[in-house]
């Protein structure tokens, strides 16, 4: 590191030095600025969430949360097998349960922030947005649409049971000793014919090594039947999707 700063500035030892930790400063300052991207240490504390959805509506990044949405195939699911309510755990500012409503379901949105939950509740999207959240499929049927403030482990807060539970990368940020209550708590409101549909998402993977769900080995290890187009829905599946990058 020294020797290319050195190559690059033309410096003398004593300035490369100096440089290099100025560089150093800057990177650690840029890098500093940056932390409102990254979700809060906490799954408990409604403040750090807020600030959270404040920070990333502010820098203009709210519609991020939208990236990998599309329910389309999981509308189809839940239209040719009679599902009609819809839990989404730790859904954010995301309008996927507004976009759910539009299409016939009867949904409830379940977060710790207040913020959030005002944000989602208020937004009145154009339809083109609802549509393209549902992979296309068909709207204007306007079914229930509740928000909940509060703790997906306080088992008193919707209570359920729902035909499916939507999950989008919130499980995933339990401590590993912690993940199986929470885990345990969203399985809780399903009904004893449902779908868990859960979204991981893998930011380490790499080719060529598989992508890895982060809630995989928990619905493995209590026995879960997992989600195949082919084959009737006569109980509880989970459905796991996966995104890398």
């Amino acid at each position: 590191m020294r020797g290319l700063l050195r190559r690059l500035f033309r410096l003398m030892p004593s300035q490369a030095s100096k440089k290099e930790d100025q560089l150093r400063l800057e990177i650690q300052k840029q890098l500093e600025q940056l932390n409102w991207m990254f979700p809060p240490r906490t799954v408990t504390d409604p403040a750090a969430w807020d600030q959270y959805w404040h920070d990333h509506i502010s820098h203009g990044f709210d519609g991020g949360v939208h990236m990998f949405v599309d329910d389309g195939e999981l509308v189809d699911a839940m239209r040719a097998n009679e599902l009609k309510t819809v839990l989404c755990v730790g859904n954010g500012i995301s309008l996927e349960p507004r976009a759910l409503a539009w299409a016939g379901f009867d949904v409830t949105s379940l977060d710790i922030s207040p913020l959030a939950a005002k944000v989602a509740r208020e937004g009145t999207p154009p339809e083109d947005l609802l549509k393209g959240l549902l992979g296309g499929r068909s709207g204007g049927l306007n079914g229930r649409l509740d928000f909940v403030v509060g703790d997906l482990c306080d088992p008193a807060l919707c209570p359920g049971p729902y035909d499916v539970v939507i999950d989008r990368k919130t499980l995933q940020l339990w401590p590993d000793a912690e993940r199986p209550v929470a885990l345990q708590a969203v399985a809780n409101r399903l009904a004893s014919r449902g779908i868990f549909f859960s979204h991981a998402h893998d930011g380490r993977w790499k080719p060529p090594a598989p992508r890895r769900h982060a809630l995989e080995p928990w619905f493995v290890a209590q026995g879960w039947e997992f989600w195949r187009r082919e084959v009737a829905l006569t109980g509880r599946v989970a459905w796991l999707f996966t995104t890398t990058g």
